[in-house]
């Protein structure tokens, strides 16, 4: 009899001490199987090649969650990381979107971390601090209509980026970083957040706004917006300081460490009045300083270009359609032609239960002239052409998506 009075009361102070933090345990797997096909431009009409190949597209596991303290303070805390469902290592994983890619950040489940951090919240707003998505990142991928913002036809692929096509130089603003954030609370429709990274937890190892051989230092990143009467609005700014260290001794880009701001301005608007649409559409202004390096510029000391989004999405039952397109700007400054690039894609998914759905894709990227961009499952023998004649990027497939 005692010791069953002992056991019950045990087991009430450990359910006592486990209620106060209320924890969620959440996941995405989402697996598609893409055909992938690249060919160059009209000066050469030479087929680059066709793969095959499973895409894993933003799969994740995390844990969160909250502890009431007391007058009106919650403290919450984060854990996430991408799971790799395609089992590899390489191009075909898409595991990476909007993180540094060949970073340390690799987490216990083989993936790379995703936002993780702990917090505070008040009346007054909340505070975190860890390895976040900067504002800029969130309001750009809140513009996004197909589900997830994952996969070939993310709206990361070209908005906020500038992809030269040599020496693998690449600058991304969307993107997670070890960061400070504030995020004021909603107010008449209004909300806002600010970010700061510090160049102490990135350098070198976190090359966050860049992939191949460039590094984040630091950077300052805000947003606002308002959301009423079925629209929804953002403003985004995000400044980083780079650094660029060539990778070879015929690196294109000399006096490369002369490498200053990267800069991108967003305003977006996304439409949802109407039950079960989803209309959007974005526009970013990049621009690159270069401290008057001339490899890369003409002697204006800065590079630019822009960029729009459009999307549409409408659930007709359990079928729900989805198409987008993307157009990237030539790049104004550059002493090498850099001329612009379009994508667009063509989705369509099935819900099976309100979590799991399958679905089929299309999606075509263009490269004019030394713009760099790409779906990123492809392997380098069919990644975009270098050569000022441009490449044409295609791919096709399906896939099955569900959520915990």
């Amino acid at each position: 009899m005692q010791k069953k009075i002992v056991a019950l009361a045990v087991a009430g102070l450990s359910t006592a001490a486990f209620a106060q933090t209320n924890v969620t345990i959440y996941g995405v797997a989402d697996v598609s199987v893409q055909g992938i096909s690249a060919s160059q431009g009209k000066a050469t009409q030479d087929a680059a090649g066709n793969v095959m190949g499973l895409q894993s597209n933003s799969s994740l596991m995390g844990f969160k969650g909250t502890e009431d303290l007391g007058n009106g303070l919650k403290a919450l805390f984060q854990a996430e990381t991408s799971v790799n469902m395609a089992g590899n290592t390489g191009n075909n994983s898409q595991t990476n979107e909007g993180s540094a890619v060949g970073v340390n950040n690799t987490s216990i489940f083989g993936g790379a971390m995703r936002d993780t951090f702990v917090g505070l919240n008040t009346k007054y707003g909340t505070a975190l601090a860890g390895y976040l998505s900067t504002p800029y990142r969130s309001a750009l991928v809140s513009f996004a209509v197909e589900p997830g913002a994952t996969g070939s036809m993310t709206i990361e692929k070209q908005m906020s980026a500038m992809r030269f096509g040599y020496d693998n130089t690449q600058f991304q603003s969307s993107v997670r970083a070890t960061a400070i954030a504030y995020a004021m609370p909603t107010l008449y429709g209004f909300d806002g957040s600010i970010a700061y990274t510090g160049s102490n937890n990135n350098g070198n190892n976190e090359a966050n706004a860049s992939t191949g051989n460039n590094s984040l230092y630091s950077a300052l990143s805000t947003q606002i917006g308002w959301t009423g009467y079925g629209v929804n609005i953002k403003g985004a700014f995000q400044q980083a300081n780079m650094q660029v260290s060539p990778s070879s001794a015929t690196s294109a880009v000399a006096g490369a460490n002369q490498i200053g701001d990267y800069t991108s301005y967003l305003v977006g608007a996304m439409y949802t009045g109407v039950q079960n649409l989803k209309l959007s559409t974005v526009y970013v202004r990049n621009s690159l300083g270069t401290n008057g390096t001339t490899d890369l510029t003409t002697g204006a000391g800065k590079i630019s270009n822009n960029q729009l989004y459009a999307g549409v999405s409408y659930r007709m039952g359990n079928w729900e359609p989805r198409v987008s397109a993307t157009w990237s700007s030539d790049m104004d400054g550059s002493s090498v032609q850099q001329l612009g690039s379009r994508q667009w894609t063509a989705n369509v998914g099935y819900y099976l239960s309100k979590r799991t759905q399958v679905y089929g894709l299309v999606s075509n990227l263009n490269n004019s002239a030394n713009q760099n961009y790409t779906f990123g499952q492809q392997t380098s023998t069919l990644g975009a052409s270098s050569s000022t004649s441009g490449s044409n990027l295609f791919t096709y497939g399906m896939g099955m998506r569900t959520s915990f």
